[in-house]
């Protein structure tokens, strides 16, 4: 297979990772961020074919590194990808609110995923324990920048059990992304969807889920808000990064949302280690 064929298979499948058979794309009846409350989040991209594509989001954590999914990765060479795959000169982000072709855009030197995540192809379907959820699938990544950031400072990231000290019934959440913004007909399992999809990022207010959680304890969840494209991007909290856009409950992305949390141990851990 071609290489521009790899990264657009690639580029869909990390895309569709949000949903009940994969990992998130922008936020659903989100606000556009037009007075740039977010800068520090941004819209990651993948070249295919000469032309490149928005698949991801993800949030400046040091001047030169950026948090994301571990699924927003693992298809690129150096990260897990199978031969001929997109290397890090196929992979950029702009960390302007709607980017387009004279937006200033920074790419990658290299990517750090997780050692627990099964990587590209590694199997599991959906939302189960038994599968991309469980115990050492951890969904998290740093992607370290040819350069650092201009004019943009880095968002802090919540510390081992930040939202354990919360009382997460009464706290409010903000998530933030870039994709898709509604579906109008059909869903992401449909062959000809209509949907809006403007490329900006967007935010919205959220609240967590706790009954009847059953679900691991990496993760927190939230209502209704991300979709596919959202993936890797920012849950936060008074402006603490605390969890990561990783999975929805529905293909229209109508549904609550599953974010994987950067204050458990295994985040922590893989943090500590490499930022």
């Amino acid at each position: 297979m071609r290489k521009s064929m790899v990264a657009a298979a690639v580029a869909g499948a990390a895309m569709l990772l949000l949903t009940t058979a994969a990992p998130a794309m922008a936020v659903i009846d989100g606000t556009t961020d037009t007075t740039n409350r977010f800068p520090n989040v941004g819209g990651l991209q993948v070249r295919s074919g000469g032309e490149w594509f928005d698949f991801c989001t993800g949030t400046l954590v040091a001047p030169d590194v950026v948090l994301t999914a571990a699924h927003c990765t693992d298809f690129f060479a150096g990260a897990g990808g199978p031969p001929g795959a997109p290397g890090p000169d196929d992979w950029r982000v702009s960390f302007e609110a709607d980017p387009d072709e004279n937006s200033t855009y920074y790419g990658a030197d290299h990517f750090v995923v997780h050692p627990d995540w099964p990587g590209f192809g590694g199997g599991g379907v959906g939302n189960s324990k038994m599968s991309f959820l469980k115990d050492g699938n951890e969904d998290i990544a740093l992607v370290f920048l040819t350069k650092d950031v201009a004019n943009v400072t880095p968002a802090p990231v919540a510390d081992a059990g930040y939202l354990d000290g919360l009382d997460l019934t009464s706290e409010t959440f903000t998530v933030v992304g870039y994709g898709t913004d509604e579906f109008i007909t059909g869903s992401a399992a449909s062959p000809k969807a209509i949907t809006v999809y403007d490329g900006a990022r967007s935010y919205k207010d959220v609240s967590v889920i706790t009954q009847q959680d059953l679900f691991p304890d990496r993760f927190v969840k939230i209502t209704k808000s991300v979709c596919f494209g959202d993936s890797g991007g920012p849950l936060f909290h008074e402006g603490t990064l605390v969890a990561l856009n990783t999975w929805t409950f529905s293909y229209r992305c109508d549904g609550p949302n599953l974010e994987y949390r950067v204050d458990s141990a295994p985040a922590q851990s893989f943090l500590d280690a490499n930022l």
